[in-house]
């Protein structure tokens, strides 16, 4: 059974929306069960977090969870659309290096997809890919979406495949397909192409959507926008109205942001928050998904409540009662909103998943008498991680870039 908490003295985003006027609100934070409680559960252990702000652990809406150890990956400047990069990419699979890394065990792929988001503050992520069994694993880094349906594209998968699996999903489950994904009139006409097949309803969530025009009278469940990838690929993040600024009034039902995986993007989510901060929100612009015209409080709504709704995660995504025991913590600021935008993986002081922290500093994790963790350096960074994920770290063969971890003891401890 998870140790209850009691953490005191942080300043706590209950959600972004209640956040939105005040910033973050210190009261006291409840544990039990791996679930957020609205009163301490006996035997709890208290925490002091004073000089810490408390967010929701992030939700990272799209990834290809077993492509995160490839290099960052194109050949032309820029392409009229991702079909394109694809049929590049596909041309060059039994080359080098991407056919030794191919080779490696699709587990231990799996796993550094994981370990990638995990690092940077997510808790839950939507894989892009089949419902691998390994993704499921209690001892997986993350929690990965298991209730979807999918098709890659109109370009890679056959019309019956597309219309195919959109019958077979659930309607109250999402159904992803990349979907405009690119500058051009082939990226133009796929929205109205998904229509006439039928398979444009209120589950479906389009990834990318760059070439969707802003005169289109659009539905669906959302859209998952991943702004590095789009500019790497594509020279282009998301629809233009004009030279100057981006539209982001879209019709949807819900937008949430995406890491994309490390063949295209420029890292993980964190970077992609970033990214979106300083590339795409402008001040002149009304953000109109949501309800704010603050960038920083719009993209931490596309990476918690926003993200969470458009996957069907009702209980994440907030820190509220019965909701999932999921949170990072920051240093506090002045502006914790922008500092979590503009913040890197080995910035963050703790990352905790169902109530159990699993990374964070030093003396962060000390706080935690609990959790054997062993030393590790993030980034240049000394950081504590708890000792079964370290473990699972030590037997993967592939290795996540900027993590080094001393030794650890051969007796073994199973917290989660």
């Amino acid at each position: 059974m998870t140790q209850p908490l009691h953490i005191k003295n942080a300043q706590i985003w209950d959600d972004v929306f209640s956040s939105y006027s005040n910033g973050a609100v210190r009261h006291d934070l409840y544990v039990a069960n791996e679930r957020i409680a609205n009163r301490p559960a006996a035997g709890a252990l208290t925490v002091d977090l004073e000089g810490y702000t408390i967010f929701p652990g992030l939700v990272n809406a799209h990834d290809h969870l077993e492509l995160n150890h490839f290099p960052r990956s194109k050949f032309r400047d820029v392409y009229d659309n991702a079909h394109q990069w694809g049929e590049d990419m596909n041309g060059r699979l039994e080359t080098e290096p991407y056919k030794s890394l191919r080779a490696y065990a699709l587990d231990d792929r799996l796993f550094i997809g994981g370990l990638k988001n995990l690092l940077c503050g997510v808790t839950t992520v939507a894989h892009h890919n089949p419902p691998h069994r390994a993704l499921f694993r209690k001892d997986f880094p993350v929690r990965v979406l298991q209730k979807y349906g999918w098709s890659h594209s109109l370009h890679f998968n056959t019309t019956a495949e597309i219309v195919e699996s959109y019958r077979k999903t659930p309607k109250d489950w999402p159904w992803f397909i990349h979907l405009a994904e690119g500058r051009d009139e082939i990226a133009a006409k796929e929205y109205q192409r998904l229509k006439v097949l039928g398979c444009v309803g209120k589950n479906t969530v389009m990834v990318h959507g760059v070439g969707i025009s802003p005169n289109e009278n659009t539905s669906g469940r959302g859209l998952v926008i991943c702004p590095s990838t789009n500019q790497y690929l594509l020279d282009k993040v998301t629809y233009q109205t004009d030279s100057s600024f981006y539209d982001w009034s879209w019709k949807y039902g819900g937008i949430a942001l995406g890491s994309d995986s490390r063949l295209t993007a420029d890292g993980d989510l964190l970077d992609e928050m970033r990214f979106a901060l300083h590339n795409i929100m402008d001040q002149n612009v009304i953000v109109a998904v949501g309800m704010f015209q603050d960038a920083a409080h719009q993209i931490l709504a596309m990476v918690m409540s926003s993200a969470a709704k458009l996957l069907n995660c009702e209980d994440m995504g907030e820190l509220r009662n019965d909701f999932s025991a999921d949170f990072i913590a920051i240093r506090s600021t002045e502006d914790d909103a922008t500092a979590l935008c503009n913040a890197r993986r080995a910035e963050l002081a703790l990352v905790v998943r169902d109530g159990i922290p699993r990374i964070g500093d030093p003396d962060m994790m000390a706080k935690f008498p609990h959790i054997q963790t062993t030393p590790a350096t993030l980034d240049g960074v000394p950081k504590a991680i708890h000792i079964d994920i370290a473990r699972r770290i030590h037997q993967c063969r592939l290795k996540e870039r900027g993590l080094e971890l001393d030794e650890i003891p051969e007796k073994r401890f199973f917290l989660f």
